[in-house]
């Protein structure tokens, strides 16, 4: 892992906590994969480059008044690799019930733009993932 790995990965976070789509279309590749199957929310899908992302982006701004991700830790997992564990703060737009969750992404990064990110639950399994990849 590169500094420019982990600074692009945090750049992606940090956009999304601005709610600043163009941003973060900027840090992927067209190509990207966002794969959130892992996920125990409604969302449980492989959102496929700009297009599935900004799809992505839409369901949860419409599910979420208020969805905040923190990277608490970067794993470094070799070449254009790591993992970041992560704490989401939200509160759902209907209800108004507060979240706090917890969980790691396994990211790739090749040419300076994200080319996959895959939601887990935990960090062991994301970090056992890297190693197979």
């Amino acid at each position: 892992m590169s500094y420019d790995d982990e600074a692009l990965v945090r750049r992606f976070t940090d956009s999304w906590v601005a709610d600043d789509l163009d941003a973060i279309l900027a840090c992927i590749d067209p190509e990207m994969e966002f794969d959130w199957t892992e996920s125990i929310s409604p969302f449980k899908d492989v959102y496929k480059g700009r297009e599935g992302l900004e799809a992505f982006w839409a369901e949860m701004r419409e599910t979420w008044a208020r969805f905040t991700p923190r990277i608490d830790r970067v794993i470094d997992c070799g070449e254009g690799s790591l993992v970041t564990t992560v704490t989401v703060f939200g509160q759902a737009r209907t209800s108004g019930i507060e979240l706090e969750a917890h969980g790691a992404i396994l990211w790739a990064v090749r040419e300076g733009r994200i080319v996959h990110g895959k939601l887990f639950q935990n960090e062991r399994d994301a970090v056992a993932a890297a190693g197979e990849a």
